[in-house]
């Protein structure tokens, strides 16, 4: 019995020794379970959400910031500091708050973006959200004869007895992005009312014009610098978009010489139309032509074509450039140009050229754990992730393009963006909440130097190859 009792002691403490490492080997028993306290936030999140569709922020064009922009952003700021941390409003209204490591290992920075701006391209004033709870599956008759159904929108039928907001027909509903920023206000007064959640060092940038495709234009005015990053300005639940186009705009100005076309043998007059054109032909294949172009093939476009301040002898030529692989682009830069300099032989014209880079490939230069993060975080909450490439530019990717570090974008439940017909999923919303609660741990649980960034690689051709997920 002696020996009986001293074996039994034995297998006990070992038992509780080896219980730790037993729950440190599955994800969802060594991380902190945050269904209930997500649950806790989630009418928060929504109220928040309905409050900022009432705040006007389009963005413009034709303007660096709209003082609607510049209203919005100051009561984004005065709100956020009644959390306490630290927070900075930049002078040209990025909202930056960094919240230090409250763990005592080195972990990666772990940053969260959104942009507060909505795009100008539609009536975004005096919105009137519709919350449509217990959703019957029937259509949805906005006015101006606006109609929502499972036709126009099959992701309704996912809907059906949930919670979805649209707007009234006679405007956006701004989803894109007061979603995400109700995300990220929502995240820090959650962290603010729970200093026992466990979490290393994090950045938040809120930025202003994602809109007009300026959202990076003065990041640097902030110290946004994570080592792992998620933009969140997604669409639906369990999407995470972890690539997309790298964008150039390149403009050729064709020079030639004024005078009269009938003497030009002897005046020396140039027309800059024929080069130009012949330049824009040969460089413009039709097999690159965006009409051919699908799934990760990228397109070169002769966007248009202008006269110079109304010169007749200068032609400017716009092209736009888009592929998953800044390689091709190159490419095409290198043949563009040796075809130019040919063409400027051949007619006696001066051809200059212009390089813009617009946005660039997230999947180019990302942390080598944020895919893994990402998937863990969503299973968490229920949520089976579904990584996809965008044919597009994102807010990551002009970040990236700033930063050089990539980011991933996550679903916050927007649909329809930039149309009298965009309505949210308040469940798709409320999970993105709950994911980046569960980024927090996780990154949290990292045993990594913030020089982590450093080891960034590229995993573009993980998702831009035939059969990639």
């Amino acid at each position: 019995m002696k020996h009986y009792k001293l074996w039994s002691a034995l297998i006990a403490s070992i038992a509780l020794f080896l219980a730790p490492l037993a729950q440190a080997s599955g994800v969802k028993n060594h991380r902190p379970d945050n269904q209930a306290l997500a649950a806790k936030y989630r009418p928060v999140l929504m109220e928040r959400f309905l409050k900022y569709t009432t705040q006007d922020s389009q963005s413009d064009n034709d303007q660096d910031i709209t003082p609607e922009q510049i209203e919005t952003a100051k009561k984004l700021f005065a709100e956020i500091q009644t959390f306490g941390f630290a927070t900075k409003l930049t002078e040209h209204y990025y909202i930056y708050v960094e919240i230090p490591s409250n763990v005592t290992h080195p972990t990666p920075v772990l940053g969260f973006s959104s942009h507060y701006d909505t795009t100008p391209d539609i009536a975004g004033k005096n919105i009137k959200a519709n919350v449509i709870k217990k959703y019957d599956g029937q259509p949805i008759v906005l006015k101006n004869g606006h109609v929502l159904d499972f036709n126009t929108d099959p992701y309704l039928k996912q809907m059906v007895g949930k919670t979805i907001v649209t707007s009234d027909g006679t405007t956006m509903l701004s989803g894109d992005d007061k979603a995400g920023v109700s995300i990220m206000v929502t995240l820090l007064q959650t962290l603010k009312e729970n200093p026992n959640i466990k979490h290393g060092k994090l950045q938040i940038v809120i930025t202003p014009n994602e809109d007009v495709g300026r959202s990076a234009d003065y990041i640097e005015e902030t110290p946004y610098r994570p080592d792992l990053a998620f933009d969140f300005d997604g669409k639906v639940n369990g999407e995470v978009t972890v690539a997309n186009f790298n964008a150039e705009k390149v403009i050729y100005r064709v020079k030639g010489v004024n005078g009269h076309q009938s003497h030009a043998a002897e005046n020396g007059y140039r027309n800059a139309w024929k080069p130009a054109c012949e330049l824009g032909a040969i460089c413009a294949k039709e097999e690159w032509l965006p009409n051919n172009s699908t799934g990760t093939q990228g397109y070169a476009e002769l966007h248009h074509m202008n006269m110079v301040d109304g010169k007749m002898s200068e032609a400017e030529l716009d092209f736009r450039l888009r592929s998953f692989k800044q390689s091709e682009i190159d490419a095409w830069k290198d043949y563009a140009q040796q075809k130019a300099d040919s063409i400027a032989k051949k007619y006696d014209v001066q051809i200059e050229r212009q390089v813009f880079k617009q946005y660039q490939n997230v999947a180019e230069n990302i942390h080598p754990k944020a895919g893994a993060l990402a998937q863990r975080a969503c299973e968490r909450a229920g949520v089976t992730p579904t990584f996809k490439t965008e044919r597009d530019g994102t807010t990551a990717s002009m970040l990236m393009l700033k930063l050089g570090r990539g980011a991933y974008t996550i679903f916050t439940g927007q649909q329809n963006a930039h149309n009298f017909t965009e309505w949210l999923s308040e469940e798709d919303m409320f999970k993105s909440y709950w994911v980046a609660l569960n980024m927090i741990d996780e990154a949290a649980a990292m045993r990594e130097p913030d020089q982590v960034a450093t080891q960034a690689r590229s995993h573009a051709e993980d998702y831009i190859r035939p059969g990639a997920r």
